[in-house]
């Protein structure tokens, strides 16, 4: 038998036992649990001590002696291997932490302080700014380090001289908790009396619950830098000031009514005109006060609407009381916040008070009757099929006399916004009376979905919309006409208006009407 593969498996448990402490000490400090690596490590230990338990009887038996001690052999071999992995990955992880503690060396002003001021390590960089060499830095205090180039002015945007920073860090763990962070800036000048800055991050250091020191890790900035970050500074308090004189001539030569709803301190601002309009005691009243004048019926609506404000854009429409009577009115706003401040502004309509109705509504955008011939005639001469929509909005009396004429105008205008935005391009709708209007949709896409929509119980013919705890519904007729639908493309416009007419019939189902369904 080979007598130079003999040995004891104690040797080879020795081996093991070192390779688990390894993996076990890897895992701690890697945040990581290496458990493929740890089981087959286990596994050849579990193996290694039976061989210990049973040496005596394999001694006896020389053949399968000879046997075991080759699998002793191959044993070392793997441990071997596995040591030596892990003692890789330890000087790959010695020399990421070399090379990062060279980068902050060669980079930044860092300092180790113990829990008396005392210097513990110094980058070089700092040390080359300061001009002296590391002995000189090293236990000693780090303001008179400091002070052997610069005379220290300030302290965190105090004044300070060197005497006072070094009081301020005596006894320095009473005035601080684990885990907190702060900064430290000091004020220097050099002996050019230039003024210098280096800001400091702080973190602590604290061993079982007490204050042993701090790291603090930083940059100089240079009189030429400082006075950039004040020419920045200047700059941005130049462009503020311009901001806000233009907010506030903005807010003086406006009509809009503008509110600014401060839901934090319960107080809302109210510009002049809203004022004027709401007959208010004054631009600031308590949120309360203003509540309180809205109506019974449409308080509810209007609490419900904040609670349950899904984005920070909402509308709203309520009615308030302004001393002898109620108006409706329309509130336009955004949530906005500003740190622990929460603040609803926008934009009140007054809707129903003559006085203060609109004129610039969407209907002020629809052209007229000379203006849509025009247009019929260059739609005939293009050579192409569209259609002629002639429409009806038949309800709008109905609001005017239960609702005031300015809600009717507003409803009036929300239909004909809505269906030019949907179905027709180029601005091609036009007014031809007071209740009735004539589109042109040129768009076969759009034919299409006109189609569709009022095949669905027609519900564009029935628009509605709630102010406050009321429901107002549009109710519209509408008759369509192809420019092919007789040979002569002139006829199209004609033959829209019999199909509206058709149905405005009483004894007709539907409230619209293709005219080569009827003709």
């Amino acid at each position: 038998m080979d007598k130079w593969i003999e040995q004891s498996p104690l040797i080879p448990l020795i081996f093991c036992s070192l390779a688990v402490l390894v993996i076990l000490a890897q895992s701690f400090v890697k945040r990581r649990f290496y458990k493929a690596k740890l089981l087959f490590t286990f596994l050849i230990t579990f193996v290694v001590v039976l061989m210990l338990v049973f040496d005596k009887d394999i001694e006896v038996r020389p053949q399968i002696n000879r046997i075991v001690n080759w699998i002793l052999l191959f044993i070392d071999i793997i441990v071997c291997l596995i040591l030596l992995s892990s003692i890789e990955l330890s000087l790959s992880k010695e020399k990421f932490h070399k090379e990062l503690t060279k980068s902050i060396d060669e980079t930044k002003f860092y300092v180790l302080l113990d829990r008396k001021e005392r210097i513990k390590e110094i980058s070089s960089l700092f040390i080359s700014d300061l001009g002296i060499e590391i002995n000189d830095a090293i236990g000693k205090n780090i303001f008179d380090v400091i002070e052997l180039k610069y005379r220290i002015v300030g302290l965190n945007n105090q004044e300070c001289y060197k005497k006072d920073a070094k009081k301020h860090y005596d006894h320095y763990e009473r005035k601080v908790k684990e885990d907190e962070k702060s900064v430290m800036e000091l004020d220097l000048t050099d002996e050019n009396a230039a003024d210098v800055a280096i800001y400091f991050n702080e973190s602590l250091i604290f061993n079982n619950g007490k204050y042993r020191g701090r790291i603090l890790v930083g940059d100089k900035k240079t009189e030429e830098n400082l006075m950039g970050m004040e020419k920045d500074l200047a700059t941005t308090n130049n462009e503020l000031a311009l901001i806000k004189n233009r907010f506030i001539t903005l807010l003086g030569k406006t009509s809009e009514g503008i509110f600014f709803n401060n839901l934090t301190d319960k107080t809302i601002w109210f510009n002049d005109v809203l004022v004027q309009k709401l007959s208010l005691n004054g631009n600031s009243i308590s949120s309360n006060e203003f509540y309180q004048n809205i109506h019974n019926e449409d308080i509810a609506l209007y609490e419900d609407v904040m609670k349950h404000q899904l984005s920070n854009d909402y509308n709203l429409t309520y009615r308030y009381n302004v001393g002898s009577h109620y108006v409706y009115i329309k509130e336009n706003g955004h949530r906005i916040m500003n740190g622990k401040i929460v603040e609803l502004c926008g934009i009140m309509s007054v809707l129903d008070d003559y006085s203060y109705e609109k004129t610039d509504t969407p209907l002020d955008t629809v052209a007229g009757e000379p203006e849509m011939l025009s247009r019929l005639n260059a739609l005939n001469k293009a050579d192409k099929v569209f259609q002629v929509v002639h429409f009806k909005v038949a309800s709008i009396p109905d609001i005017n006399e239960q609702f005031g004429r300015s809600m009717g105008n507003m409803m009036l205008g929300q239909y004909v916004n809505f269906f030019k935005q949907s179905f027709v391009t180029e601005n091609q709708l036009y007014r031809i009376s007071g209740l009735e209007f004539v589109a042109f949709v040129t768009d076969y896409r759009k034919m299409d979905i006109l189609k569709s929509n009022l095949n669905n119980n027609e519900k564009i013919l029935h628009v509605s919309a709630n102010y406050s705890n009321q429901k107002i519904e549009t109710e519209v007729f509408m008759g369509i006409a192809y420019s092919n639908d007789t040979p002569n493309p002139k006829d199209a416009l004609k033959n829209a208006k019999q199909a509206m007419k058709y149905s405005c019939n009483p004894q007709f189902s539907s409230n619209y009407a293709y005219y080569r369904d009827i003709k």
